[in-house]
């Protein structure tokens, strides 16, 4: 009796181990594979050149010059030169979505702006939040200088210049 448990005990232990080997033959390994990309294209920039306009105190256009010189798809230099008191010049600079993500303006800074001083620059256009829309919505931003009218003396060499700096930086309108 002892012997024909061994048998029984063998016998199953063989056939578990021809299940197991029938069970890998008919297994089989299913593999997925995928990819993900981003297809959009971010792109805020400024969009031409920018342009100014200029009024003489004397009445003399020459008095006044006032350029803007794109520099590059995201940075401009504005350059303003006055010869007396009550010259002003006025530079627009237009940013543009040419990509197909809605941006806004998430936070800028702009230096230089404070009124001491014979030269007063001021910017307008800026405010956190401004919308951007996507493919072509346009932000307009206005510098204005203006050599004081009221300066009655010869200003100090220091005085003679003023750097005025505007940064803007947009991110991806989330809608929020």
């Amino acid at each position: 009796m002892k012997d024909s448990k061994n048998w029984v005990i063998g016998g199953l232990c063989a056939v578990l181990c021809i299940m197991a080997v029938a069970y890998a033959a008919f297994a089989t390994t299913l593999t997925i594979n995928g990819t993900a990309s981003i297809e959009s294209n971010w792109c805020v920039r400024i969009k031409d050149a920018p342009s100014c306009t200029k009024t003489s105190a004397s009445g003399v256009d020459d008095d006044v010059t006032a350029t803007a010189v794109k520099d590059g798809a995201t940075s401009a230099t504005v350059t303003m030169k006055f010869k007396q008191p009550g010259d002003t010049a006025t530079c627009t600079v237009i940013f543009e979505n040419c990509g197909d993500l809605d941006a806004k303006l998430s936070t800028y800074e702009a230096t230089g702006t404070s009124e001491s001083g014979p030269i007063k620059i001021s910017v307008t256009g800026l405010a956190n939040g401004t919308a951007l829309p996507k493919t072509n919505g346009t932000h307009t931003v206005t510098i204005e200088g203006e050599y004081d009218s009221s300066v009655t003396s010869e200003p100090t060499a220091e005085q003679k210049t003023k750097t005025v700096k505007v940064t803007a930086n947009y991110v991806q309108n989330l809608g929020d």
